[in-house]
């Protein structure tokens, strides 16, 4: 037909309410690498440090004297870059691998995979009694990450009908937001507590993320492009 009307999807409440769902995944990214850039006008280049949960965990005495041994009050640079930025290393190649997997078994199954990979990531992260492990869960972690940031958005931009694509996209962005009040929220909740649950939280709410977006998506559909393809 020539009417495009005919042919393209309709606008409905169940549009909105995947997409609002398959938005969730971004309070992954703000929750877990948000970061802000500052100017600082002795240097020349801006400054970019993390805000996600990691800026009160790597901050936390209990944390760095896990890390550090005892009677130390800081991390040290080699350690403390290390434990923030490895997790964007794993975001590196989740979103590298990410794109030919959901090609593969739908974005919708991928998107659940990611879930799952991030999960065993948090899982490490809170049994970790040193350096070793927390590295490690991080790494893990940031590879689910990397395949919901390159995942979700896909998967939105193909289920959402063509008239309300751009407004319910730029949701991911507002869940990221959210996800970055979260983690100073809970930075700020933890902070007076003298045991390991002072970083053991912060880390280990994240399970929770894992398992509502991971366990919405089986009760969803997948893209139609997807199916188009295949």
């Amino acid at each position: 037909t020539a009417d495009v009307n005919a042919i393209e999807a309709p606008v409905t409440w169940k549009a909105y309410l995947i997409c609002a769902f398959a938005s969730f995944g971004g309070i992954f990214f703000g929750y877990d690498s948000g970061k802000k850039h500052l100017k600082d006008r002795n240097i020349l280049q801006p400054l970019t440090i993390d805000i996600g949960y990691i800026n009160g965990v790597t901050g936390s005495p209990v944390f760095i004297e896990l890390i550090e041994g005892a009677g130390k009050t800081s991390l040290s640079g080699s350690n403390n870059s290390l434990i923030t930025s490895i997790l964007s290393a794993g975001t590196f190649f989740g979103a590298i691998i990410a794109g030919d997997v959901a090609d593969t078994i739908g974005r919708r199954w991928t998107v659940i995979l990611g879930c799952a990979i991030y999960m065993v990531g948090v899982v490490l992260q809170v049994a970790s009694h040193g350096l070793g492990l927390i590295v490690a869960g991080r790494l893990v972690a940031g590879l689910g990450v990397g395949f919901e940031s390159a995942i979700v958005i896909l998967y939105m931009s193909e289920i959402c009908p063509r008239k309300v694509r751009g407004a319910l996209v730029a949701g991911y962005q507002f869940c990221i937001t959210i996800g970055l009040l979260l983690a100073s929220c809970i930075n700020y909740g933890t902070k007076d507590i003298n045991s390991t649950a002072s970083y053991r939280i912060p880390i280990g709410i994240q399970f929770i993320f894992g398992i509502v977006l991971g366990g919405g998506l089986f009760f969803l559909p997948d893209s139609p492009r997807y199916f188009v393809k295949r």
